[in-house]
């Protein structure tokens, strides 16, 4: 974080409430508070009696500047993590310039999970909190769109829990009305989710190696598009690497909460890195769709898992053959 950007930070959150007291006794500066609070985010692995000793400051002090920091950031939450309203011209440029630049047509955003490790074994239901590789760890579903900032995410699940189940009990899976304007709109997954209307994903072998058909093709240029979030989530845990291990013991459910907190504090904190200019693009169309190329019926209603699969596979196909037609061009 550069001076300007923590400066501008301190200015946003310095007049909260959380910071005045009725004692006589005054609170640190803001300034002070939220400078040890990156520190602590920015670290891996450390214990609040770590940190204290590296800030030469008491412990309990430490944990109640950073408290009291997290409360404030995540109070900018609904200024930080925003789905754009739908038809809004941010909503407009958003999708245009992922299309301009992922080659795929009604393309909004691309959709991965990850875990997020902790550094104790959970007492809380521990065995639920073990992934796959054996390690202690929480779920969070995200997106973004191609500036690499995250424009929707899900934590709350233990690491047990698979990607698909945990994206099939967000509001943006149950609540389709809510995030996409018009019926041609997608997100890019990983081939672990499901594929239906509004989550495209790649073939599977053995369709993956033929590249008779633009099959291959298409899960490279898929491949190409998607990588945006694997960056925006390695931009994330390498700028806050307590991500990679968070040092927080769930002994309790307020524990899981606290650590759910944390998350999004980070998450807050990287878009604020990553925000984008105000207003100072102005929204061009998006024509490069011919009209005649990739049609899809003016229907959006809820019409069952079964036939979201079908119609998911059935644009999958459209789309290949578009993309494998302008493969040369």
């Amino acid at each position: 974080m550069t001076p300007p950007a923590f400066y501008t930070l301190n200015e946003k959150i310095k007049y909260d409430p959380i910071f005045k007291n009725q004692s006589r006794n005054p609170q640190a500066d803001t300034a002070l508070q939220l400078a040890i609070t990156l520190y602590i985010l920015g670290q891996k692995g450390n214990s609040t009696i770590r940190f204290s000793e590296q800030l030469q400051i008491g412990e309990g002090t430490a944990s109640l500047y950073r408290y009291r920091s997290m409360v404030a950031l995540l109070r900018l939450l609904p200024t930080y993590l925003i789905w754009p309203q739908l038809g809004s011209s941010t909503y407009r440029l958003m999708r245009s310039e992922i299309e301009d630049e992922s080659n795929f047509p009604g393309c909004i955003g691309f959709l991965d999970g990850t875990d997020i490790g902790l550094m104790y074994a959970p007492s809380f239901y521990g065995e639920t909190y073990m992934n796959r590789k054996k390690r202690y760890a929480l779920n969070i579903q995200t997106v973004c769109d191609n500036n690499l900032r995250f424009t929707f995410i899900s934590a709350g699940y233990p690491a047990s829990v698979g990607d698909p189940v945990a994206f099939g009990s967000t509001p943006l899976f149950r609540n389709l009305a809510s995030y996409f304007f018009s019926p041609d709109e997608y997100l890019l997954g990983d081939k672990i989710y499901r594929i239906t209307r509004r989550c495209m994903t790649p073939y599977k072998e053995p369709l993956a190696s033929q590249p008779i058909g633009g099959y291959k093709y298409f899960n490279w240029m898929h491949a190409h598009a998607r990588i945006k979030i694997e960056h925006a989530i390695g931009v994330l845990k390498n700028r806050f690497r307590s991500l990679q291990q968070l040092p927080i013991y769930i002994r309790k459910k307020e524990d899981h909460t606290r650590a759910l907190c944390w998350i999004m504090t980070c998450i807050v904190l990287h878009n604020f890195l990553n925000q984008e200019k105000e207003d100072s693009t102005v929204y061009q169309p998006h024509t490069a769709i011919p009209a005649n190329e990739l049609e899809l019926d003016e229907v959006d209603e809820e019409i069952g898992v079964h036939a979201e699969r079908v119609a998911g596979l059935e644009w999958r196909d459209r789309m290949r053959l578009y993309l494998y037609q302008h493969q040369h061009q």
